[in-house]
């Protein structure tokens, strides 16, 4: 089951009071609801592919209006083979649409649905139920999206997601328009408001497990990396070494620097802090890590003369 079924199958089991009832009725009218009439009867269709989600509006029809209602099953396309659900409501439908003023100003309804913090979270629970989604945590990105047909009712979403604070952005697609969040806080904010705990606690736990996995993951790049650096130096250090040991007599080398050339022969995978340690192991005499890097420096120094000459 994907993140998002997981949600929504958490959303549906919220209870709520009547005012809250009717603002996520209104966003399921708005989002997923078409009017039409036939046989001069006039009906409304909500249009679903989650059952859990249909049966939600279902409860919602019976509850507020007591309508009559048919379920409508078909075949959303020939390649998926998944099923869409049709809720018809055949009674009662010019109650609904005065009530929610479809065919005037279905936007100042909604206003009017929502003029509470309670209910401005229900609108946003159906909202999501209806036509949301959100990447699993577990993914490379966070995302998580509602729909809309149309460009006023997605800058509406987007004013309802935002009057908590979100930041949501919207986008166009093919078809529509999406208010969107991007950041792991938002979307756990969002659905913390929209009152999905469980989902919640399941996304901030996957969220920190991921988040220190990739920590530890950088850590370990980073100190590979730094190995790396650290041997390939080292060898570059012992071809100088191996140059000057071939062109200049032990006697022309200042003993300081025959001793960190030694050293370095010896343990020629160590760090220069690793070096340092060992120079006062071996020597019995203390030196900085920048005063070990001056005589490395030298060696490097008469290295470069030494191949100049040659060329």
């Amino acid at each position: 089951m994907s993140f998002a079924r997981t949600v929504k199958e958490e959303l549906v089991t919220i209870p709520v009071e009547l005012d809250e009832q009717l603002a996520e009725f209104s966003a399921f009218l708005n989002l997923n609801t078409e009017f039409h009439i036939e046989s001069k009867h006039k009906m409304l269709d909500f249009k679903i592919n989650n059952p859990t989600v249909a049966k939600r509006f279902l409860q919602l029809t019976r509850t507020l209006y007591q309508a009559e209602t048919s379920l409508i099953t078909q075949k959303m396309n020939k390649l998926k083979q998944k099923q869409s659900i049709i809720i018809r409501i055949q009674t009662r439908v010019e109650d609904i649409i005065n009530e929610h003023g479809l065919m005037e100003n279905p936007l100042d309804n909604q206003e009017l649905m929502t003029d509470t913090p309670e209910k401005k979270r229900a609108f946003l629970r159906a909202c999501f139920l209806s036509s949301g989604s959100v990447n699993h945590p577990k993914t490379a990105e966070y995302h998580l999206e509602i729909f809309a047909r149309s460009p006023e009712q997605i800058v509406f979403i987007q004013s309802l997601m935002n009057a908590f604070d979100l930041n949501a952005k919207i986008t166009k697609r093919r078809n529509g328009y999406i208010a969107y969040l991007k950041g792991a806080e938002g979307i756990s904010d969002l659905l913390q408001i929209i009152g999905a705990q469980n989902s919640v606690f399941q996304f901030e736990d996957i969220r920190i497990k991921r988040d220190f996995n990739n920590s530890i993951n950088r850590v370990m790049n980073m100190e590979i990396a730094n190995e790396k650096k650290v041997f390939v130096a080292a060898m570059d250090q012992i071809k100088d070494i191996e140059l000057i040991e071939e062109f200049i007599p032990a006697h022309h080398i200042d003993e300081k620097i025959k001793k960190v050339m030694k050293l370095r022969k010896e343990f020629s995978e160590s760090s220069l802090q690793e070096l340092v340690d060992q120079y006062f192991e071996t020597y019995k005499e203390s030196i900085s890590k920048s005063g070990l890097n001056h005589r490395l420096k030298k060696i490097k120094l008469l290295a470069e003369q030494i191949r100049e000459g040659r060329n």
